[in-house]
Formats: structure tokens, C-alpha cells, sequence
């Protein structure tokens, strides 16, 4: 679903860590829908090596503790959108490397969503 969502909406690409991300199986292909061929698909080892090399681009951790929300951000020209895994959110050592914090504001005292909606939001809310 975030594949789909990714390629329907304004993302350029998706990084993908080989530790704590769901791996490209035939499941995930067919739930696609063939949208997997229509975006870049980046793997890595692991975040923490890769973001450094990034210092070009702004760095955005999705975070419940966040102040600035998705829509008050000025985004540049690269910007980079870190979701982190449902149960545990992104790593203590991930979140050091990014920019800024920002969250998406919820109404009736939802805490979070899940992370293919939240992946949705984001691919939209570009021009």
C-alpha cells in the first residue's frame, strides 16, 4: 500500500533498510497493483549509515513528541520523510540524524496512524 500510494502521489523514490521494513515478496508485489515498477525502490543496510550521506537534503522524522506539523514545514529542494515502524516508531539513533520533527495533526484524541495512511498523506501533501 505505501508502494502504491508512493508511486500515485509525488515521491521520487522509497528507501528501504534491510533491518525493521517488510521485504519486496511476491505479496507485495500483487498488493502493488504493478505500481512497484513505477518509482525507484532504494535498498540499504541500515539508516544510520545512509542519512549522513544525505546532508543535502532535509531530513523529516515523523514523531508523536513533534512541534511542527506537515503543513507548516517549508520543504526544499530534497526532502526526505522518515516513517518508522508501527509498534516501535523510529529509532532514537535514525531521529538524531534528521532535520526536524514533525507530526501530523489529529483530531478526537487519535494518537497515531497506521504507517501506509501516514505514507499516503505525506506522498500528497507535495506539489
Amino acid at each position: 500500500m505505501i508502494i502504491r500510494s508512493c508511486a500515485a502521489g509525488n515521491v521520487d523514490g522509497i528507501i528501504l533498510p534491510k533491518k525493521n521494513s517488510a521485504k519486496i515478496s511476491p505479496l507485495v508485489v500483487k498488493a502493488s497493483a504493478g505500481t512497484l515498477f513505477k518509482l525507484p525502490i532504494y535498498f540499504c543496510e541500515k539508516l544510520e549509515t545512509l542519512l549522513p550521506d544525505l546532508n543535502d537534503a532535509d531530513i523529516y522524522a515523523l514523531s508523536l513528541e513533534a512541534k511542527n506539523d506537515i503543513y507548516t514545514i517549508k520543504e526544499g529542494e530534497k526532502s526526505i520523510y522518515v516513517l518508522g515502524n508501527e509498534s516501535e516508531g523510529i529509532s532514537p539513533e535514525v531521529e538524531k540524524l534528521c532535520n526536524d520533527k514533525i507530526i501530523i495533526p489529529m483530531n478526537r484524541e487519535v494518537e497515531s496512524l497506521n504507517v501506509a495512511v501516514t505514507a499516503a498523506l505525506i506522498a500528497f501533501m507535495k506539489s
